[in-house]
């Protein structure tokens, strides 16, 4: 008997895995006590493997003359060359250069495979409100969870940076704000609204102000596609309260939310956590070699902590270039993004979240260690390329 799979079950199971997938994977070592790869290695190798199955199911449709794919498969190309040449022709501390067959290995099969694959989709069939409803319950659920398990141990379940423990609730929030605007009817309103607030609690209780800053990005963007000037109202009100809260909070909170204290920090004098000596090494390693970059990474492994700057760091003018050339379907599909009544409301909810890491990689991270930022990249190139403007 043969066992056939429905193609659209796989294309759905593997994006909800790299959309909530590594969240499930962090949230268990901690709580049994093991060692966090026991987990996150197995998920990789389940991306690997689903990106392969994606790349082999959709062969006879690939086009290698796609822009986003040769822009794609061509920058990765040009910062392995950059990287065995940095390697090999710049200082570093030893236990940098250790690193350099496991960022190889990360940038072929973690960064490079899984982003080609997404590309390869077609989006036009994929089931966007099933995926969030998973989504949103599994976040929610593990948030659930990590404050039970929290107020036991006074600790929280996921294995993770500070920052994208931020992040976790704020793609909670984003999805739940997403659905409370455009698709409440749906929806059960009490769940979206606990879902936005324990999104929310997540965010300020994470002491990052990435997430922070994310959150008002992702809502300031869905307040302008949903055009109301009430809601816009009521936006602008609740900001100007947020810097009232975080001010009051600095003269009378005795520090007690560290996500606030850097807030003020960051709005009121400008302090960037000691980001600035990065900025300008940067900026000077870009001067000494404007087309093709320097260095990769600092001798010790740092990184300038921002998407733009460690581009032309390390590749120039010209990997900016092929870096950003896989956009272009994005841009000349902009209206499946920014108007509401084109193409599937579910599009804006992933380019939300495309936005929520957007601004992360504006002040932290490097180029291939946020996979989450580089495949929501290829989720909305991938709609931008085949997905047709249409009404609902």
């Amino acid at each position: 008997m043969k066992i056939t799979i429905n193609n659209n079950f796989i294309d759905k199971l593997f994006l909800l895995s790299v959309m909530v997938g590594n969240t499930i994977a962090i949230s268990f070592a901690k709580p049994l006590g093991m060692d966090p790869r026991n987990f996150s290695v197995p998920y990789r190798i389940l991306i690997i493997l689903f990106s392969l199955l994606i790349i082999y199911k959709e062969r006879r449709n690939i086009n290698l003359k796609n822009v986003s794919i040769i822009s794609l498969v061509g920058f990765w190309i040009f910062y392995i060359i950059k990287l065995i040449y940095s390697f090999n022709n710049y200082p570093f501390n030893q236990e940098v250069l250790l690193s350099e067959n496991e960022d190889i290995f990360r940038i072929l099969f973690i960064v490079l495979l899984p982003s080609f694959a997404l590309l390869c989709i077609n989006y036009n069939k994929v089931d966007f409100k099933s995926i969030t409803n998973y989504s949103i319950t599994i976040l929610c659920g593990l948030l659930i969870v990590n404050y039970i398990y929290g107020f036991i141990t006074l600790d929280h379940i996921f294995s993770t940076y500070y920052i994208m423990y931020g992040h976790i609730g704020a793609s909670l929030f984003i999805i739940s704000l997403f659905l409370i605007l455009f698709c409440k009817k749906d929806y059960n309103s009490f769940f979206l609204f606990f879902c936005l607030f324990l999104g929310l609690f997540n965010v300020i209780q994470s002491m990052a102000r990435s997430p922070l800053l994310a959150v008002f990005v992702c809502s300031f963007y869905m307040i302008l596609l949903k055009g109301n000037k009430k809601y816009l109202l009521y936006m602008i009100t609740l900001v100007l309260l947020f810097i009232g809260l975080v001010i009051l909070h600095e003269y009378y909170g005795n520090e007690q939310i560290t996500s606030f204290n850097r807030m003020y920090k960051w709005v009121a004098h400008g302090d960037t956590s000691g980001r600035e000596p990065l900025y300008s090494r940067a900026i000077e390693i870009f001067n000494s070699n404007r087309f093709l970059g320097g260095r990769i990474l600092y001798e010790d492994g740092v990184h300038p902590h921002n998407i733009f700057l460690e581009l032309l760091m390390a590749t120039g003018i010209l990997g900016l270039i092929i870096y950003f050339l896989k956009f272009l379907p994005v841009l000349k599909n902009a209206a499946l993004f920014w108007e509401i009544q084109k193409g599937n409301i579910y599009y804006k909810l992933i380019f939300a979240l495309f936005l929520q890491y957007f601004t992360l990689v504006q002040t932290s991270c490097n180029l291939f260690n946020i996979p989450e930022f580089l495949y929501f990249s290829s989720i909305i190139i991938g709609i931008g390329y085949t997905a047709k403007t249409q009404e609902i």
